[in-house]
């Protein structure tokens, strides 16, 4: 199996682009247009998704999504704990969306860190083949090149780990969804530890916050996982939390577990630092 891989580094020329391997080059904010020419080709062979709704197919986070997940806008999705710095939560989480995503359509997944295991995606539903990675070196490339993608607004949905995520950041990568009906998943991460806070808060229409949870099935450990999903912002919607666990019915690759599914009828509130 083999997954597409393009390299992001920093330009030193006047125009501040970005470098895509030894002759490719992805535009900064100021020129989103410059993907590479067969990549774009792909892109713009694919007709355009339309927004819409992803419902979860739970009363309870539909209800507080007001439908389901929104399609063609921004996501934002952290972790507690070491999975802060491994973004291995939020990758699972964000894998399980994916596989019901416009399942015929290409996904770019932006990440500096080298660490990504396609093969592995396949127990949360996704295809491999589907990805196409890009791997910037730093955050600020890592936004550029979700932009460039997002702006093409013929993937299924477009994923980019990074540290720090300030509003204007955010605001851009929101238009290039809105205009482009493009589907877009921030996920934050701090590969080295180094977590601080954000001065803003970003305009993502949903912020998740997830915590690891004891796994179990037919009362053995471990089951398959679980985790605390914590929705903390939802545009148009209210926030909840669950317990929820990946499943092994590849039509329904997320649910919540049932005996908790009112767990958001006495919630603790997380104090979020990040």
């Amino acid at each position: 199996m083999r997954v597409p891989v393009y390299l992001v580094e920093p330009s030193t020329d006047e125009s501040h682009q970005l470098s895509v391997g030894p002759s490719i080059r992805l535009a900064r904010f100021s020129r989103p247009k410059a993907l590479p020419a067969h990549l774009v080709a792909l892109l713009r062979g694919v007709e355009k998704p339309r927004s819409r709704l992803l419902p979860f197919d739970d009363p309870c986070i539909d209800r507080c999504l007001g439908g389901g997940l929104a399609l063609g806008q921004l996501h934002e999705i952290g972790a507690a704990g070491i999975d802060a710095e491994t973004g291995a939560l939020p990758a699972a989480f964000v894998t399980a969306l994916l596989a019901r995503i416009e399942p015929d359509k290409p996904v770019f997944w932006v990440a500096p860190a080298e660490d990504l295991h396609p093969p592995g995606l396949l127990s949360y539903g996704l295809d491999p083949n589907r990805l196409m990675l890009v791997r910037p070196g730093k955050d600020v490339a890592t936004l550029a090149a979700m932009e460039v993608a997002l702006r093409e607004g013929a993937t299924a949905a477009v994923v980019g780990e990074v540290g720090q995520f300030g509003r204007t950041a955010s605001r851009r990568l929101q238009l290039a969804c809105l205009r482009y009906g493009s589907t877009g998943f921030v996920l934050r991460r701090w590969p080295h530890g180094r977590k601080t806070l954000d001065r803003e808060t970003s305009v993502a229409v949903t912020r998740w916050h997830l915590t690891p949870m004891p796994s179990m099935r037919d009362g053995k450990d471990p089951g398959l996982p679980r985790w605390h999903v914590a929705l903390t912002h939802a545009r148009g919607g209210r926030p909840g939390e669950w317990i929820m666990e990946a499943s092994d019915d590849s039509t329904h690759p997320l649910r919540v577990v049932a005996a908790l599914a009112d767990h958001a009828a006495q919630p603790q509130r997380l104090h979020l630092a990040g």
